[in-house]
């Protein structure tokens, strides 16, 4: 009986937000968004994970992890809060999206061909990437390189955060090279050799997957269809669930373990940051109501800081340390859930809770639809590679930190970038600049 009114909360969440989910699946399906290029349909599919199958799930699962949580707030009043910031969350994001066009990025690209020192940008870029799988990640059997951790995950020897995850610069080179016909099997090899470096990676699953659907996205794309084949679907499927049920061990580990069966694994997946994503939300919520809000002050400070070390520049966290010692002080309860993600809606709550929620989502739901007109058929062909690398993480930053996702786009972002300064410089334009000409 102690548990009845979770039940309760559950039952009413799964409600509200099913009936959601299910009017805009009718509008996409009205516009013709509903479909496996679409930004639209990866933003339905990653809210009906999130907020609607995990629920489910946990209904008819273990509510150990979500009681605890509970018993730290308001009980049922906070999971009716929570549901009502979904919700608005959801339409916020969706108005948007349905409300504005999608974007028509040019740049200066040619829609077909690469400008010239394109290929130097993807050695380099493919370079780089395999130095960090080796060096930090232990792709390949090699030993990883340590790295000075602390106790809040913050990095604080000579290797940033950053620099340890500059193995997905691989991306954008392994998508373009896919776009091109005469390029498309160099491009589906190295895709294989990324995946199976990440079979010894204990951290990086989220890339793997993305990876994965990228190559899917490209292929649906190059034969002008929407839809890949149910056998793709269901590898990637088969894939993700593998590699959730693996948790932080390398492959190796996972199957000399013993953990390998279908048991322990249906109970890793229950287990994991995606399921107890809505108990995160809970006492996060609750917390920032309680203490204040950050006002999106640690995310500022990620990216105009986060790429130095800290070694070098201890001073890098004074914007967190001086506006937010309060709340951080406080935040000893969250370490209750240390590791756990409570969504991009739950990370927006603690900003500056409901208004920073529909305000962000809007914002969020707006640049979400610009990303449509990035797999435009008359779009460059480097756009499209862009927009295929991050449309195929769409659906693991919408369940994450925004200080995560915003790390993800630029980091991604760094060859794409090397290719438009390439185009600037080396283009017709860029060309007639250098010779003086008007």
């Amino acid at each position: 009986m102690r548990t009845k009114y979770i039940f309760d909360g559950l039952m009413l969440h799964c409600l509200i937000i099913g009936a959601i989910l299910l009017f805009i699946l009718l509008l996409l399906r009205r516009r013709d968004l509903f479909h496996w290029l679409s930004a639209g349909f990866w933003a339905w599919a990653a809210f009906a994970l999130y907020f609607f199958i995990t629920p489910i799930i946990q209904y008819w699962g273990d509510l150990t992890y979500m009681e605890t949580r509970l018993a730290l707030t308001e009980g049922l009043p906070r999971m009716i809060w929570v549901t009502g910031c979904v919700a608005l969350g959801l339409l916020a994001f969706f108005w948007a999206y349905f409300r504005y066009r999608p974007g028509n990025p040019r740049w200066g690209l040619d829609q077909e061909s690469w400008p010239p020192g394109t290929w130097i940008i993807i050695i380099l870029a493919l370079a780089g990437a395999a130095y960090v799988m080796i060096t930090y990640r232990g792709a390949f059997g090699f030993e990883a390189a340590p790295v000075e951790i602390e106790k809040s995950s913050k990095f604080v020897g000579k290797v940033t955060g950053y620099e340890t995850a500059l193995n997905i610069c691989a991306a954008f080179p392994i998508i373009l090279l896919l776009m091109r016909r005469t390029t498309r099997m160099l491009g589906l090899v190295l895709a294989g050799t990324y995946l199976l470096s990440k079979m010894g990676d204990r951290y990086d699953r989220a890339s793997a997957v993305s990876l994965l659907i990228g190559v899917s996205m490209a292929l649906t794309f190059v034969r002008g269809r929407k839809w890949p084949p149910g056998g793709w679907i269901l590898g990637i499927l088969l894939f993700t669930l593998l590699l959730h049920a693996r948790g932080h061990l390398s492959f190796t580990e996972f199957r000399e373990s013993g953990k390998m069966t279908v048991a322990t694994s249906q109970d890793e997946i229950k287990r994991g940051e995606g399921a107890i994503m809505l108990s995160s939300f809970y006492l996060k919520s609750y917390l920032h109501d309680k203490v204040g809000y950050t006002y999106g002050v640690p995310l500022i400070s990620s990216v105009v800081f986060g790429a130095l070390p800290r070694r070098y520049f201890p001073w890098k966290d004074w914007m967190v340390e001086t506006y937010l010692s309060k709340i951080n002080r406080a935040f000893g309860m969250e370490q209750l859930m240390f590791g756990s993600k409570s969504s991009v809606i739950g990370d927006l709550y603690g900003f500056g809770g409901i208004f920073a929620v529909m305000g962000g989502m809007f914002l969020l739901g707006f640049l979400v639809r610009k990303l449509d007109g990035w797999l435009a058929p008359q779009a460059p062909m480097a756009i499209r590679a862009m927009g295929v690398v991050w449309l195929s993480s769409l659906w693991m930053m919408l369940g994450s930190a925004l200080l995560w996702s915003v790390a993800l786009l630029y980091l991604t972002a760094i060859p794409f970038i090397g290719v438009l300064l390439c185009a600037k410089i080396f283009g017709p334009s860029g060309r007639m600049a250098l010779a003086g000409v008007k």
